[in-house]
């Protein structure tokens, strides 16, 4: 990892729609394939949040949020590469597909995994983490509801995978002040989806991502793998803030 800190790269799902939530599996193994040859290396990021997030030389955090069966169009690319891929998941609709409440029409849906194939991708290196129970955007929810939704999903992948669950996804990257107290208390971490690489001055639960729809030129995978994104991220960063868009120009469908 650049003094700039962990890119923790964000993808949603797998295939060649051209969707701004898909990357086309062939394009993340080139992606993966250019980091490795660059002599960079995946980092746990449950294991990267624990230790403090430590300055990490050449390293880089894979996510995927929602859980998507199309997962299973990379599983092999992830475990050539030995790689860790922590997945948020949407936990009541385990089994089920993507068609919650508030999704835009142009998302194409698609079924979500099962309980059964969570467990046969983590042998290949996928880590689960939480994304609420529903994808409700939690600055709907009142404090009940926003409780239930964090906490039953923290719950749920607790009792049904055997093993801790310490990190969190904004569902839609919405994190007021009041979501990001309540996320403090279920989880040690939880992420957004400010665009920039992560580093320990951070808040710990507003840690910053890179979102896939930003990589998908090879002018942009150079800038990452030279360590020269830096600069293109405030640029960006810079262009969104000027249309008033905080998070990323669609965050509304993403996340």
């Amino acid at each position: 990892m650049r003094a700039g800190g962990l890119p923790i790269l964000t993808y949603h799902a797998f295939d060649t729609s051209g969707s701004v939530t898909a990357t086309d599996p062939a394009w993340f193994a080139e992606t993966l394939s250019a980091l490795t040859r660059a002599g960079f290396q995946a980092v746990d990021l449950a294991s990267w949040i624990a230790r403090g997030r430590p300055v990490v030389e050449r390293g880089y955090a894979l996510t995927i949020d929602d859980g998507l069966q199309s997962i299973f169009e990379v599983a092999d690319v992830v475990a050539r590469h030995r790689a860790t891929a922590t997945v948020f998941l949407v936990t009541d609709r385990i089994g089920g597909d993507n068609a919650w409440q508030g999704q835009p029409a142009d998302v194409p849906r698609g079924p979500l995994l099962s309980w059964s194939e969570l467990e046969s991708l983590e042998p290949l290196g996928f880590r689960f983490a939480a994304h609420g129970r529903t994808h409700v955007p939690l600055d709907r929810c009142d404090d009940r509801q926003l409780d239930d939704e964090l906490r039953g999903a923290r719950n749920a992948i607790e009792q049904r995978l055997g093993r801790p669950c310490p990190l969190f996804a904004y569902p839609y990257g919405r994190a007021t002040p009041r979501i990001r107290q309540a996320a403090r208390r279920h989880f040690a971490a939880a992420f957004g989806t400010r665009l920039d690489t992560a580093n320990h001055e951070q808040d710990l639960h507003q840690v910053s991502r890179i979102d896939a729809y930003y990589l998908r030129s090879r002018r942009v995978l150079d800038r990452l793998v030279t360590g020269r994104l830096q600069g293109w991220l405030r640029m960006r960063r810079t262009l969104r803030e000027g249309r008033g868009a905080m998070t990323y120009p669609f965050s509304w469908r993403l996340a």
